[in-house]
């Protein structure tokens, strides 16, 4: 019985926010899985602007603390790529 209290103290004592909403984790999934096909899209075809845009696509989501935050930014640099798309 002490391992759990342990180990739920230690969890307690971590700097980050555990605690994800179902919508984060969607747009997490989506977003990321957009940003794989993107860097292999841009990495193929020589095109930087889609490989750094799928980079960026994939990481975000891990330092964005809210839902309404991954949306807006996920849509803001799929909406750029669709801009700029060759």
């Amino acid at each position: 019985m002490d391992d759990i209290s342990t180990l739920q103290s230690t969890i307690d004592a971590l700097p980050i926010d555990l605690n994800f909403s179902v919508s984060a984790l969607i747009a997490g999934l989506l977003f990321s899985t957009v940003g794989l096909w993107l860097f292999r899209h841009g990495k193929k075809n020589e095109n930087k602007r889609n490989y750094w845009s799928g980079i960026v696509l994939m990481v975000y989501p891990y330092f964005v603390p809210g839902a309404l935050a991954n949306w807006i930014i996920g849509l803001v640099v799929c909406g750029y790529v669709f801009y700029w798309w060759d």
